[in-house]
């Protein structure tokens, strides 16, 4: 079983795809049955987007509400329904979104020839707590997936086979080595930006080169262990996952020194800019009398 997943803003668009009844590719009827839906009325795609979107709307910062995730097991694979059931209520439990706090809607696909479903959450939780993360996504979700086909017995897809190159011990060995120093460091509440990172990686003996394009925005990673080069992506962060998991906590270090918190409010306090003082008049000079 695999696990891809996007985000985005339109409740109604992704319910409606889900549901098979996007206009042009629409699905005949029974290969887009409806598995699952917690904390909402079962409805039409419209209905539920509407619930979804009031709950969406409690929380002013997350601009994506929409998790879409996509489950699918390799073909001939033989799934009944329950295990698609329990392997979505699962993955949602795993992935930081359990169905008891989450709203939450599953269909079933029936037009490929390998079984899959389509998993819709809202990041915002019902009872008003913190939003469903995506930084990471692209690391955790092969371990998610394999926890859970071992739980329920299924058959995991064998990674891509990787080149010997790829399996030299000594290259696994710094892989292994920068993910673990990652892992906490992206995880502190209190993390910082790049200078940050590549300090407390600098403490474990690793070195990190950051790419960016002409507007400053981070766009590759890289890293080194013991004259070992370990790219971003091989260890589960590419150049817009990094940023993405290092944007999240205080906006003092992303947006600079101009940017401080109110004490007890939770949102920040643009201050303003100093003033340019008015530039003093020079008395004009009298010429010779005329």
């Amino acid at each position: 079983m695999i696990a891809k997943t996007t985000t985005g803003n339109d409740f109604e668009g992704a319910l409606t795809y889900g549901a098979g009844q996007r206009q042009g590719r629409g699905k005949e009827p029974g290969e887009a049955p409806l598995l699952v839906v917690a904390n909402l009325i079962p409805g039409t795609p419209k209905e539920m987007a509407q619930d979804m979107r009031a709950v969406a709307a409690q929380s002013k910062k997350i601009q994506k509400p929409v998790w879409h995730t996509v489950l699918s097991w390799k073909a001939g694979e033989v799934v009944s329904q329950a295990q698609k059931v329990a392997a979505a209520q699962r993955y949602c439990e795993l992935i930081g979104a359990p169905i008891d706090r989450h709203q939450v809607v599953v269909y079933e696909h029936r037009d490929k020839k390998h079984a899959h479903v389509h998993i819709y959450l809202n990041r915002v939780p019902i009872d008003g707590g913190p939003a469903l993360r995506t930084d990471n996504n692209f690391y955790r979700q092969p371990a998610i997936t394999r926890q859970i086909s071992q739980e329920l017995g299924m058959d995991p897809i064998p990674e891509r086979r990787r080149s010997l190159r790829a399996l030299d011990p000594t290259k696994e060995a710094a892989r292994e080595q920068v993910s673990r120093a990652l892992q906490p460091l992206l995880a502190q509440s209190d993390r910082g930006g790049e200078e940050w990172l590549a300090l407390q990686l600098q403490k474990e003996l690793i070195g990190v080169r950051y790419t960016h394009d002409k507007g400053g925005v981070l766009r590759g990673v890289s890293f080194e262990l013991n004259g070992v080069a370990v790219r971003g992506q091989e260890v589960g962060y590419k150049g817009a996952q990094l940023r993405e998991a290092l944007a999240a906590p205080g906006l003092q270090a992303v947006l600079g020194p101009e940017v401080a918190r109110v004490p007890g409010a939770g949102t920040p306090a643009i201050l303003p800019k100093p003033s340019r003082p008015e530039p003093t008049k020079r008395p004009r000079r009298k010429g010779p009398a005329r």
